[in-house]
């Protein structure tokens, strides 16, 4: 029984001392002065650790993202009437080349026939005034006219003018040349744009309203617009005609080579996304409006800091790296990284080239 005793009381205290100890030999290998780890010259963690020079490297960042294809703004028209009439005759077909100008479907319209009718109306009223105002003027000249008279005479001119030249702009609008048009004659709509019927809608004889859909489509789509949506943190990965490669799901091993076109001033708040619109070429017709595609950004290349991975540490809200001060000295500090690879990650914020930072036993340094 005592020898029971004699023996627990000898664990106990052997158990004490090797506490006490443990704490003793920390304290004299490493060091915390705040975010700073000093490690003694002989303390075993030394062989532990390997640092790195930071130096700079051409880079070029890369990410993927998704995207939608669109038609360049101003290169596809909806041609929908603009009047209330009936469709007499049609010009085109699916799939024609048409030129800026060129007659797509006919159609009579009442209201049509009326801005015409004005037009010849405000014309004639125009020339009756004019020749009015030059009576008057020569009769003031030959002092036998009333200067009150010639007044007036300028006054109904100037007003005949402006209805008139409101009537010829009427015409243009419909891309008619006032000097050709007849009374009675049926109102042909024309292409805006040179391009290819992708739509058409027509039927000989329908009746259609002025707030109907488009009856014809006319679109040039040689190249088109991929619409990317690239996400906050990446938006200072990407210039002004970046080279970008597109894929779809009709051909995923085909790649379609494209560039920044333009980058969207706004931020979606919803998303932390902006848009950004890539021009690709599409001789081919292999984009289509409408289509989804993925999108691989290939950033113009620039010096950046490069590190390995296995250099990063992380707490609950903050990556770190150790940076050596000086022999057997390490600070720790914040950065901002972006994971560019398996093995690599770009840093952007938080070192410079020059630094010696550790890149593997950093975990031996750790001071939560």
């Amino acid at each position: 029984m005592n020898k029971i005793i004699i023996l627990a009381g000898v664990f106990c205290i052997l158990s004490v001392s090797c506490k006490n100890n443990t704490p003793t030999e920390k304290s004299t290998d490493i060091t915390y002065q705040g975010n700073t780890v000093i490690i003694s010259e002989n303390s075993a963690i030394n062989s532990k650790i390997k640092s790195q020079t930071v130096e700079l490297k051409n880079f070029s960042p890369e990410f993927n993202t998704t995207g939608s294809v669109k038609a360049i703004t101003g290169s596809m028209a909806e041609i929908a009437p603009l009047f209330d009439g009936r469709v007499t005759q049609s010009f085109v077909r699916l799939g024609q080349k048409v030129s800026a100008g060129t007659p797509l479907f006919e159609l009579h319209s009442a209201e049509f026939s009326e801005t015409v009718k004005g037009y010849f109306q405000s014309l004639q009223t125009k020339k009756m005034k004019e020749s009015s105002l030059q009576r008057q003027k020569d009769l003031v000249n030959n002092g036998v006219g009333s200067v009150r008279d010639m007044e007036e005479a300028e006054t109904d001119y100037e007003v005949a003018l402006k209805d008139y030249e409101s009537a010829v702009s009427n015409l243009k609008t419909l891309n008619i040349d006032p000097d050709k048009i007849n009374m009675g004659q049926a109102l042909k709509i024309v292409s805006p744009i040179d391009g290819e019927v992708v739509q058409t809608d027509m039927v000989i004889g329908q009746y259609v309203k002025s707030d109907a859909g488009p009856l014809a489509i006319v679109a040039e789509l040689s190249k088109v617009w991929v619409v990317a949506q690239v996400k906050e943190k990446n938006i200072g990965s990407i210039l002004k005609d970046d080279k970008v490669e597109i894929r779809t799901d009709a051909n995923p091993e085909q790649v379609i080579n494209g560039y920044v076109f333009h980058i969207s001033e706004l931020l979606d708040e919803e998303t932390r996304s902006v848009q950004v619109l890539v021009v690709c070429d599409n001789k081919e017709r292999r984009l289509k409006p409408g289509m989804f595609t993925s999108v691989h950004f290939i950033g113009s290349p620039k010096e950046s800091i490069l590190i390995p991975s296995t250099a990063l540490l992380q707490n609950e809200d903050e990556t770190y790296v150790f940076v050596q001060e000086e022999k057997g000295k390490y600070s720790k500090r914040r950065i901002k990284a972006v994971t560019v690879n398996q093995n690599e990650s770009l840093i952007t914020e938080g070192l410079n080239a020059g630094d010696i930072f550790v890149v593997e036993g950093g975990i031996y340094l750790y001071t939560n």
